[in-house]
């Protein structure tokens, strides 16, 4: 039987990770008790699940007891870094689901994870690399998903938590699947294993603290990114003064501008743009700008596409008078709120037989 004897860094490397065992434990079990369950609570679900394992396969007892059958843990190490991707998309993607795409990883993972464990070892280096490689642009995916739709984002909290997260955990995150490759002395492997565990009970107890400290709407969601606006006779005089102005000024046309930013209708209407995105989230219900912008666009363009005596107009044409750069996000847009692309609802909407 194999002994061990625990040191005083083993000591305390065991009860850090016992304590952030705790806390993903914790929000764990918040997400599935919420009642509007839905992708963000699965897949944090799943990746407080894979943490958790991570937690207990990294334990310095659990290393010298799989002695050097390593591919156990580079597979649940593989499965935490997909599920973070999931969970970060569905964080900051109001329009998250699931779609073949989103399983690629799964396909190019097993064959590098068997190669760097069983293959002959001259080659294990090379899918050691691949593997490394794999995991570097799943964690730029990561940060691009978390800083993509930043400066469009309407919840403040979201806003301000993006940037931490984007340049803190995916380098840890990094950090500790490569030096799982490295063989290092054992004193050395210890005092690695406690700051591994330090900064992932940290990590986790200040997400764990944000993620209790946000709003409700950061959870509710509909079809178009949006949420249940608060009633008008909870806003102040003039922050209904001020919504009053956003919406005539948005049904006045200025949706059309290409390229509006919510920077440029805070210009236009003079108000602080910090103002504007709390206007714009709590007063209209709307969580990106970007969101809220299409919802005008999607509207006019069906009455466009509606009409008769625009029949002959190429799509195109009128993806650029409605302000958009190109023809794939506005088909994207059209697709996400109607169900089908604008071709197709042309198609139907003329083949109706008109009314007198």
């Amino acid at each position: 039987m194999m002994s061990f004897e625990l040191t005083l860094v083993d000591i305390v490397d065991l009860l850090l990770r016992g304590g952030t065992f705790g806390v993903l434990l914790l929000l764990i079990i918040r997400f599935a008790q919420r009642p509007d369950f839905g992708p963000l609570c699965l897949t944090g679900i799943l990746f407080g699940l894979s943490g958790l394992i991570e937690i207990i396969l990294n334990a310095r007892p659990m290393i010298l007891v799989r002695a050097q059958d390593d591919f156990v843990l580079l597979g649940f190490q593989q499965f935490h870094f997909i599920t973070m991707w999931w969970f970060i998309q569905a964080l900051f993607d109001d329009q998250f689901r699931w779609r073949p795409a989103s399983f690629w990883p799964f396909a190019v993972s097993p064959p590098l994870i068997a190669g760097s464990s069983l293959a002959p070892e001259h080659l294990q280096w090379w899918f050691m690399v691949a593997l490394i490689l794999l995991n570097v642009a799943i964690l730029a995916l990561i940060i691009h998903t978390a800083l993509r739709n930043r400066s469009s984002d309407l919840i403040d909290d979201r806003r301000s938590f993006s940037l931490v997260l984007a340049f803190s955990v995916p380098p840890f995150s990094l950090f500790v699947f490569v030096t799982s490759f490295l063989y290092v002395e054992a004193n050395l492997e210890s005092y690695l294993g406690m700051v591994y565990s330090a900064v992932y009970f940290l990590l986790a107890l200040g997400f764990s603290f944000w993620l209790t400290n946000l709003k409700e709407g950061l959870f509710q969601r509909s079809g178009n990114g949006a949420l249940p606006p608060v009633a008008r006779t909870e806003m102040s005089a003039a922050d209904r003064l001020e919504l009053d102005r956003v919406v005539k000024a948005m049904e006045g046309g200025l949706y059309l501008e290409p390229g509006l930013t919510i920077g440029g209708l805070a210009d236009a209407l003079h108000i602080p743009e910090h103002r504007l995105r709390r206007l714009i989230n709590s007063g209209l219900g709307y969580r990106n700008f970007a969101a809220f912008v299409n919802d005008y666009r999607i509207d006019e363009a069906k009455r466009r596409l509606s009409n008769p005596a625009l029949a002959r107009e190429q799509i195109i044409q009128h993806a650029f008078s409605l302000g958009y750069a190109s023809l794939a996000p506005f088909n994207r847009a059209f697709r996400e709120r109607v169900g089908v692309s604008p071709t197709e609802f042309r198609e139907a909407a003329l083949s109706r037989p008109s009314t007198q």
